[in-house]
């Protein structure tokens, strides 16, 4: 089935209403920074900030989801009966705003989540929190690429001339 728009939507405000704030990623990331949904997205990917890690995980249990997939302590998969998929990436942040995958040793290197990548973009018409360009595109980087990633990435170029590496072209 995956995820649609309203789907997105209804989840992003489930977790407002427990005080979770998260931000879109990945290929609803990518949408969102363009304004308009351009393809099937299969999964909804967040990032939440780490002291709320159990807390988005209950909420989630709360609402039909099962986790299917951990990867300890920062990245979880879960799925509800409607085949609806949520990934969720848990991030510590330091005092400038810089976060970091709790997978990875927080402050240490590059953050994954520079302080300046968040930013807003829209979904269904409405304003949600989501990662800006320039990581979007890092975040498609590391793992065996596919046709729909170097799509989603050369939007982005074509919209926010950000430039691509050789392998998303």
């Amino acid at each position: 089935m995956g995820m649609e728009a309203r789907d997105v939507l209804d989840i992003i405000a489930m977790f407002e209403r427990a005080e979770i704030g998260v931000w879109v990623e990945g290929g609803w990331g990518i949408d969102a920074l363009l304004g308009h949904q351009n393809r099937d997205h299969g999964d909804l990917d967040l990032v939440v900030d780490a002291p709320r890690a159990e807390d988005a995980r209950a909420s989630l249990r709360a609402v039909g989801f099962e986790q299917i997939f951990d990867d300890a302590p920062g990245r979880y998969s879960f799925m509800d009966g409607r085949e609806r998929a949520v990934d969720l990436c848990f991030a510590a942040a330091d005092r400038y705003g810089d976060r970091w995958n709790l997978n990875r040793a927080v402050g240490r290197g590059e953050p994954d989540y520079p302080a300046e990548c968040f930013t807003y973009g829209w979904i269904g018409g409405q304003k949600v929190a989501c990662l800006g360009p320039e990581t979007q595109v890092l975040h498609h980087l590391g793992y065996e690429t596919e046709d729909v990633d170097r799509w989603d990435v050369g939007l982005l170029r074509e919209r926010f001339d950000v430039p691509l590496p050789e392998s998303l072209r």
